[in-house]
């Protein structure tokens, strides 16, 4: 797979929660990093049962992907439905815009490690999070 399909095969897999394709993309080994931290594969693996039941019927863009060497870099967009479950904030059906970049790193054909940065405070905010000034 090129970069760009490694790309669109990754947002599928998120899309649906698709264990699966996890296998098929990803190192035995790989670790995700990310605001929260950083995970192994089982992590990553529930991470990615939650995600697409929280925030529905995704539609992922791939703004931009540049590759060099073993290093893939992804600029998205993805609009979904948020469905509950995220910072306990109540589920209403919220039509969300989650933009962000994510870095992988290659091991022959299949993802060792990823990096995301995504604009959490502004999803939070979509679906009716407050930053309350202390």
């Amino acid at each position: 797979m090129d970069a760009t399909e490694i790309a669109r095969a990754w947002f599928a897999m998120c899309r649906t929660g698709d264990e699966q394709r996890l296998a098929d993309l990803v190192t035995d080994d790989f670790v995700a990093h990310g605001p929260g931290g950083s995970g192994d594969r089982a992590a990553f693996t529930t991470w990615l049962r939650w995600y697409p039941a929280a925030f529905a019927d995704q539609q992922p863009v791939v703004e931009d992907v540049i590759g060099s060497g073993d290093k893939v870099v992804v600029r998205y967009t993805i609009r979904s439905t948020y469905r509950g479950g995220y910072l306990d904030l109540p589920p209403g059906g919220q039509s969300v815009r989650e933009t962000g970049i994510i870095i992988f790193r290659l091991a022959g054909e299949k993802v060792a490690e990823s990096w995301f940065e995504g604009n959490d405070l502004e999803v939070a905010r979509q679906i009716g999070g407050r930053i309350i000034p202390a």
